[in-house]
């Protein structure tokens, strides 16, 4: 058996380095019939992986092309079993393709489990060139984990109440590249303050590890407020910056003719 893992196109350069394919490169390879050619492979059926950037639409793609060359029946196709994406209500995103964890379980009281999943289209990924994955995606899909945890394991005791979240304090540590490959997602809540329905507070670390390797880690610490109170503390900060604003403004003769 023979295998490579298949990763989003925007993971060229990992594919590079690594003897990975691109969805488009492995597409391209099928269809040129220089993939390979099951009945001159001993090693048996050609497996591909999944990696990050890959989605059942490209699957699907990948699936017909091969079956047009005739290579379906030495071919086997590993997908990622990373379980469902958080919800938008969950993670705060308006967007699927920027949903950036899946499969989030509880494991013990205070202790939780994910999954990194990166869509090839993913808002961070639009003008970034490296072959790992870029330290702001994981600070993103850290945010997403303390939302959905606080949000799927907490909030929700208040169902009729809906929360804004704010960050008092976010120290994150890089230890290893994270590459666009399976990637573990661990929370564990070191605080919970819900003695106030209004204003919650959490302190909550994440950790992401990829091929027993502890690649990074960011600690949040943040609260939760009643959207309503949120909105009203949001509009006296809005109105004060810009009164400030205005009294910063130059003087008319300075400013820069309209005609």
């Amino acid at each position: 058996m023979s295998a490579l893992f298949v990763v989003g196109d925007r993971y060229a350069a990992f594919a590079d380095q690594t003897g990975a394919m691109t969805v488009s490169r492995l597409v391209s390879g099928i269809r040129a019939g220089t993939l390979r050619s099951p009945a001159q492979d001993p090693a048996g059926p050609l497996v591909l992986a999944e990696g990050q950037g890959v989605s059942p639409y490209d699957w699907a793609l990948i699936v017909d092309e091969l079956a047009r060359r005739g290579l379906s029946d030495d071919t086997r196709i590993l997908p990622a079993e990373r379980g469902a994406p958080a919800t938008r209500t969950e993670t705060h995103k308006h967007r699927e393709r920027n949903v950036l964890i899946a499969g989030l379980t509880r494991e013990e009281e205070h202790t939780f489990t994910a999954s990194l999943l990166i869509d090839n289209d993913e808002e961070l990924q639009l003008d970034h060139q490296a072959s790992h994955v870029q330290g702001m995606v994981l600070l993103e899909a850290a945010r997403q984990t303390y939302l959905a945890v606080c949000e799927r394991y907490y909030a929700s005791r208040w169902p009729e109440r809906h929360y804004a979240y704010v960050f008092q304090s976010l120290r994150t540590t890089f230890r290893n590249f994270v590459f666009p490959l399976e990637t573990t997602i661990r929370c564990e809540v070191r605080h919970a303050d819900l003695s106030d329905p209004e204003l919650l507070s959490f302190d909550v670390r994440v950790d992401f590890g990829q091929a027993r390797l502890h690649a990074a880690d960011v600690r949040m610490v943040g609260t939760a407020f009643d959207r309503e109170l949120m909105a009203r503390k949001e509009a006296r900060g809005a109105q004060r910056a810009v009164r400030q604003a205005l009294r910063g403004l130059p003087a008319p003769a300075d400013a820069v003719p309209a005609g």
